[in-house]
């Protein structure tokens, strides 16, 4: 990263004019910070949700792994918890890990494809508890596909659980939130694929690239709202979802074998969805967070503080940050100006929205947390 810095300026250091363009890039980090701290872009969104206990809670997907995590911290703090499932076997274990006949619990089968079953979940719900104040947008597939030559099929099943399952919730539930008048917040689980592509899983890294995008720009039209917004980045954790293909729809299996990138080598038969290395053995003396794969509990427990927090971003496994870096840094090299800017292009306002800058102020007012359990 220093090099690359090193490098930027001197590109911009043999321009005419060096110093307006160095606005642009040179001085991005100056700019960052004092906007950061500038009363003009106002405050990040406050939490909208402080304490969980008594609240209702809808998890799509939530009969293991990641949203199952989800569920039993937030029922563990004290909210009313719906768990949203499509597998009967599957829902009748998790129901296991809360008390007996809990009337805090509630089981509803839901595709989250189906868009008009998004109303009927929403009435189910309301009739049983009243408003939802938590929605967290979680059920995903895990599609191998890559975007080269993946089939129609692929796409529409990609899609169709991992960004049209989001659409579908916050279509069905921000006017409901928004005339309840109540705290609320909306998340949605994207995944480290979502702010990296590479995985080698296109399909899925668009989708979720796509449903990050859906969360930032919901964070600027909410802003003055009741209703805030979260876009949850996972990393590894110990989930199932290597068995995604056992739970896609019969009209959207492909016929033949899984499509392969370009010049890449075909799967093994039966290794589709699982994991390209072996997963480390967990190792019992460092911290929870720091475990991978992590536990759906420990990742359940940022959730919840980030709702309580109102993260615009919760990304639960910050070593990734050097390939964002890079990501972004590949971003800003390319707006080195190949003839130098008129000097009055420089003067503008071109944050676009004042989200990203009220979340640094946020991140940087709120870094020193103590999360229990991570």
């Amino acid at each position: 990263m220093v090099d690359q810095s090193l490098n930027r300026r001197q590109i911009l250091g043999g321009m005419a004019i060096a110093a307006g363009a160095a606005g642009v890039l040179g001085g991005f980090g100056a700019r960052r910070a004092a906007a950061a701290e500038s009363p003009g872009y106002g405050p990040a969104q406050a939490p909208t949700i402080t304490d969980v206990k008594g609240k209702v809670a809808y998890i799509t997907g939530a009969s293991s792994g990641i949203g199952l995590g989800i569920a039993r911290v937030l029922h563990e703090a004290g909210a009313k918890v719906v768990i949203g499932y499509i597998d009967e076997k599957q829902v009748a274990e998790a129901l296991m890990l809360f008390p007996a006949n809990d009337p805090r619990v509630q089981a509803i089968r839901h595709d989250v494809m189906d868009r008009d079953a998004w109303e009927h979940t929403a009435d189910e719900i309301e009739k049983r508890f009243g408003p939802l104040h938590i929605l967290v947008n979680n059920a995903g597939v895990g599609l191998q596909a890559p975007a080269s030559t993946g089939t129609y099929k692929d796409w529409e099943w990609g899609l169709g659980v991992n960004f049209w399952g989001p659409i579908h919730g916050i279509h069905t539930y921000i006017p409901r939130m928004l005339a309840s008048k109540q705290g609320s917040q909306i998340v949605t689980t994207t995944s480290t694929s979502g702010i990296l592509p590479g995985s080698g899983a296109g399909i899925y890294t668009v989708s979720k690239i796509a449903a990050v995008g859906l969360m930032e720009e919901l964070r600027h039209e909410l802003h003055e709202t009741n209703i805030g917004t979260t876009a949850f980045v996972p990393g590894l954790t110990a989930t199932n979802i290597g068995r995604s293909e056992d739970y896609r729809p019969a009209a959207l299996k492909n016929e033949g074998p899984p499509a392969v990138a370009p010049g890449a080598q075909p799967r093994p038969a039966g290794a589709a969805g699982q994991p390209r290395a072996p997963r480390p053995a967990p190792n019992p003396s460092l911290p929870p967070a720091a475990v991978r794969p992590q536990d759906p509990l420990v990742v359940g427990r940022f959730v919840l503080d980030g709702i309580l927090h109102n993260d615009l971003f919760i990304v639960a496994q910050p070593e990734y940050r050097q390939g964002v870096e890079a990501r972004c840094s590949a971003l800003l090299d390319s707006m080195v100006p190949f003839k130098p800017l008129p000097e009055e292009m420089m003067r503008g306002n071109y944050y676009r929205t004042p989200i990203y800058v009220q979340e640094i102020a946020h991140r940087k007012a709120t870094q020193k947390r103590d999360i229990p359990g991570t």
